[in-house]
């Protein structure tokens, strides 16, 4: 049975559906994907994504500060290039989630 009631064959549009439900599944304030310097790829949320997503791609640890709150950071590598999941309000580390973003990007 499938799950997804919204999807695409276009990989931004794909992210943005992604990005929409796991936002609301999981009560995240916000989420940026980017590349391991910090270029945002895709994200969700009412704050800079740019910033969000270039201070968890230069985080050293799983956890940094930003704006008082603690920004949550994953990565992972697509097609030989190791990308950064920065998320606020929760973590997203699971294989699920990752895994997703595995298969939309490696389309």
């Amino acid at each position: 049975m499938e799950r997804r009631t919204r999807r695409s064959t276009r990989i931004h549009e794909a992210l943005t559906h992604f990005f929409d439900a796991l936002c609301l599944k999981r009560s995240l304030d916000a989420v940026a994907l980017t590349t391991h310097d910090g270029l945002l790829i895709a994200g969700k949320g009412q704050v800079d994504l740019e910033e969000l997503g270039a201070l968890g791609a230069a985080a050293k640890k799983a956890q940094a500060s930003f704006r008082d709150q603690t920004l949550h950071v994953s990565r992972f590598e697509v097609n030989d290039v190791i990308l950064c999941l920065t998320s606020m309000g929760a973590p997203v580390r699971d294989d699920a989630a990752v895994g997703s973003l595995m298969r939309i990007l490696a389309a």
